[in-house]
């Protein structure tokens, strides 16, 4: 009876939707799994600022600083750090006390009008205001 028993199971597992074998990637598993780099989560923002605040921030550089746009090939990757050859400028007075936790960063300008919040202590990315 053992042939009797194998060719139950056999039975059974195909009535029930059982497969014996391995499970199949996909290509972005396979790509996750090991074949290419793990994805890697962002650096979470430094800098928390409201809707208002990136609003009013985005108001004062844009319409009231003539700041020279930095090239086109800057980053703007919260985490990344700010090669030394992108000028950062100060926060505007008038900035600094309308956005309080923005006052001890420094910002550039890409080409896009997206503004880069710069840590100055470690020149990384902390927030870009699009």
């Amino acid at each position: 009876m053992p042939g009797y028993s194998k060719t139950l199971l056999v039975a059974l597992a195909g009535a029930l939707g059982i497969v014996f074998c391995p499970p199949v990637l996909s290509q972005s598993n396979q790509e996750i799994r090991g074949t290419d780099a793990p994805a890697v989560a962002p650096a979470p923002r430094t800098i928390n600022l409201t809707q208002e605040q990136r609003f009013i921030i985005r108001e004062i550089v844009l319409k009231d600083l003539n700041v020279a746009k930095a090239r086109a090939d800057a980053p703007e990757t919260i985490g990344d750090v700010v090669p030394e050859n992108i000028d950062l400028h100060p926060m505007p007075p008038e900035l600094a006390a309308k956005v309080p936790q923005g006052r001890s960063h420094t910002f550039f300008v890409k080409q896009d009008n997206a503004i880069v919040l710069v840590s100055p202590s470690d020149r990384r990315v902390a927030d870009v205001i699009h």
